[in-house]
């Protein structure tokens, strides 16, 4: 089995990415599967950890998100006794041919498995091990679009000034794995994808060696869980160049200064354009407030969070 991590910052269109190449006959989209690496940080945070199987299992089962993946744990195919970092990769590829069975009808080993969980960049050091042939696509979106579709979410950032810490952090990831893995990593602009679909399209195809194809375009490769189909709604609909600069009448100008101003060199280096040619600063009393405002919405949106997926 061959494995492709779509990472970005959240809300950049890793989803929508991997919906497109999901339409690959030979590949199956996963759900998002943070679950994986959690268990690692849990139960084998060292290399010489081992734990029982039972606990590998209990764990998928107490997870919301590997729920949404419908499929049953006992099912999973050539279980170990134990759980170690050696054969972690082949119980996850077991896993996943399970899902693959039931969305396909097909556990062929041999598939391409797309992974589009954020933030897997944040753990290319675990997962190039565990996974050593993977590779990678980055997607980048112009960080004050980024913002206007997360900002009322019921997780992410919910103020300019925490998205720019994040956007900062995930690029600056990209920047690690490109400079260590650069043959392993292909990056992608968000709004080329809206621009010219069928020349970047064919471009990443090429990197993760699969036959491109026009229905890619339609991005029809994933069916969306139901804890984030709201969420998701564009996903799988025609591609629309007016996203790009939706943000425009969505963001304060406030918080568009914000954005630029902490984000503004790296934007530069994409060729994102800066709106207020100033340079502004965030005084003390607008930190204060936004870090308030921060704990406020984070407070808030645990319980909006856990309705929505009690509602999945």
């Amino acid at each position: 089995m061959k494995h492709i991590f779509i990472t970005g910052c959240p809300r950049s269109g890793t989803t929508m990415l991997a919906s497109m190449l999901g339409s690959d006959s030979n590949s199956i989209v996963t759900p998002e599967s943070d679950f994986f690496i959690e268990f690692i940080y849990k139960y084998l945070s060292k290399q010489s950890d081992s734990v029982k199987i039972s606990k590998y299992l209990r764990f998928l089962n107490q997870n919301y998100r590997f729920k949404q993946w419908q499929i049953e744990t006992e099912k999973i195919k050539e279980l170990p006794e134990e759980v170690n970092f050696t054969n972690f990769k082949t119980l996850v590829e077991n896993t996943v041919s399970l899902f693959a069975e039931k969305q396909l009808n097909d556990s062929n080993k041999g598939l391409l498995r797309i992974d589009h969980t954020p933030s897997s960049i944040r753990y290319f050091d675990i997962l190039v091990d565990q996974f050593p042939k993977s590779k990678f696509i980055f997607i980048i979106r112009d960080p004050r679009a980024v913002y206007a579709s997360v900002k009322d979410l019921d997780w992410g950032a919910n103020t300019a000034l925490k998205l720019c810490e994040i956007w900062n952090e995930y690029v600056t990831y990209y920047f690690c794995f490109e400079k260590l893995f650069p043959n392993r990593i292909c990056l992608v602009k968000y709004e080329d994808i809206l621009t010219s679909p069928e020349l970047h399209l064919k471009r990443l195809c090429d990197f993760i060696n699969i036959q491109y194809n026009d229905s890619m375009i339609h991005g029809k490769g994933f069916i969306i869980p139901g804890y984030t189909a709201s969420q998701h709604v564009l996903v799988g609909k025609k591609l629309d160049q007016n996203r790009i600069e939706k943000w425009k009448n969505e963001l304060s100008f406030e918080d568009i200064l914000i954005i630029e101003s902490k984000c503004k060199s790296i934007m530069k280096v994409f060729d994102y354009s800066i709106s207020q040619n100033t340079n502004y600063q965030i005084s003390a009393k607008q930190k204060g407030i936004m870090i308030l405002s921060e704990l406020y919405s984070y407070l808030k949106n645990k319980f909006r969070k856990k309705r929505r997926e009690q509602k999945a």
